[in-house]
């Protein structure tokens, strides 16, 4: 049986994580391998937003490589639609996992269904309740 292989756009948006979260716990279930492709310099992130995020995301690797699970995390140095399609394509993903509570991840999610044949899930963040 081939491994499954699930890919994670990853910017710097709270539900970007979720998705990481989401990805990392269904890999686990389903053995299946996850590949985390991260935007390169996200122009409307600050710089405390862009070291949290990024620290936030490498224990995540971490934690799921001593776990046991098989992570793969490349940086997007062209646009992220045009990297999300290549790594599709070249890796034969399985899965694509989006965040989607924020404005850009839906555009970006609504460019890329139709040029992939993976299954998509959207991940969606609870509503903060203040």
């Amino acid at each position: 049986m081939l491994q499954k292989k699930i890919l994670v756009p990853f910017g710097l948006y709270e539900t970007d994580l979720k998705g990481v979260h989401y990805a990392l716990a269904l890999a686990e279930r389903i053995e299946a391998q996850v590949y985390i492709l991260q935007a390169d310099d996200p122009m409307d992130a600050d710089d405390s937003m862009r070291i949290y995020m990024g620290e936030a995301l490498s224990d995540l690797i971490n934690s799921a490589r001593q776990a046991g699970l098989k992570v793969s995390h490349y940086i997007a140095h062209k646009a992220l639609k045009e990297e999300i399609v290549g790594l599709v394509k070249d890796e034969h993903i399985d899965l694509l996992v989006f965040g989607v509570e924020e404005k850009l991840n839906k555009r970006l999610l609504l460019q890329v269904k139709p040029l992939v044949s993976s299954q998509i899930i959207q991940v969606r963040g609870r509503k903060n309740m203040h």
